[in-house]
């Protein structure tokens, strides 16, 4: 008897680090991504993923009029009541900030610490700056104006898969 496995995604991360503090960026990513993929499935998304990681988006969401949304995964940090999250990227070769305009349509930010995932689209974000922020609590100082809150952009787990086996 032969035991075949493929289309497998085997991940192994240890509190998010490597030895020694160097972070795992790539272990958390690969997390990230598998928690906006669940999250978006629960929502009744149908999702593909580009066959290379040379990508600049991690996902596709095709969309009910046959269009697609290029989605790139990102990981939120909870801080002061907000979720941030960076709106670029930095590879090993050239490491200046890379920002996503044009090739990405929106960002599917998941944070660990609230559990909680968001599908921000890209026009809802400042077109300058590298941290999107999503105020999850209300500002100490009581600021209402120019503050995004992250409500309307949290992915909600449609009705009819509420029961499935995604929980």
């Amino acid at each position: 008897m032969r035991l075949v496995v493929s289309n497998c995604i085997i991940l192994s991360l240890v509190d998010g680090e490597k030895g020694r503090g160097v972070k795992d960026t790539s272990g958390r990513g690969d997390l990230t991504e598998l928690e906006v993929m669940m999250a978006l499935a629960r929502a009744g998304k149908k999702l593909l993923r580009p066959l290379s990681s040379a990508s600049r988006y991690d996902l596709l969401i095709e969309n009910d009029d046959s269009t697609f949304t290029r989605v790139q995964c990102k990981t939120g940090r909870l801080r002061s009541g907000r979720v941030e999250f960076g709106m670029y990227s930095v590879s090993g070769h050239d490491t200046r900030a890379r920002r996503y305009k044009g090739q990405v349509d929106a960002f599917g930010v998941h944070c660990p610490q609230n559990g909680e995932t968001y599908l921000v689209p890209i026009e809802a974000l400042p077109p300058e700056g590298t941290l999107g922020l999503l105020r999850v609590a209300p500002a100490k100082n009581g600021q209402h104006r120019r503050v995004r809150s992250a409500e309307p952009f949290r992915v909600h787990p449609s009705k009819s898969t509420l029961g499935s086996t995604f929980r």
